[in-house]
């Protein structure tokens, strides 16, 4: 068995990726992304690039475009630190365009005093203290 530390949250035995889970850390947005899903409320793993975390496109972990909209005008936004109360909590987030992804750009969300931002077009080692990663999964029994 060969186990390797991806991330402060993530480590890989054999080649499979798990993700260390513990329910405190997790809020349920059933309300906004539907029935089941919960996103991670603090951002992780800051300061490495999308190349250090080894992530992939279309990682069914990472908040695509339509989730980060629907998070960041919901009731959840201020725990999320969504709603530009925190400029040190940006994320990667699913790459949405093709074009982009084939010249291996990535995609992120921004949220600062100016206001709420996604950008596209950063390079895969770009990496500064305030990105990191906030993943989101669907349970399929959610806890009541």
């Amino acid at each position: 068995m060969k186990t390797k530390k991806i991330s402060e949250n993530t480590i890989e035995v054999d080649g499979i990726r798990y993700i260390k889970e513990d329910s405190k850390d997790w809020l349920d947005v059933s309300d906004v992304l539907g029935e089941g899903y919960e996103v991670e409320i603090k951002v992780h793993d800051k300061n490495k690039s999308w190349n250090d975390l080894g992530l992939e496109y279309e990682d069914e972990r990472l908040l695509d475009i339509d989730q980060v909209r629907e998070l960041s005008n919901s009731k959840h936004a201020k725990i999320l630190k969504m709603d530009v109360s925190s400029s040190e909590d940006d994320f990667f987030i699913d790459q949405p365009f093709e074009f982009n992804r084939k010249k291996g750009l990535v995609a992120r969300f921004i949220a600062d005093s100016y206001g709420l931002d996604l950008d596209t077009v950063r390079n895969s080692d770009y990496s500064v203290s305030y990105l990191g990663v906030r993943f989101v999964r669907k349970v399929d029994n959610p806890t009541i």
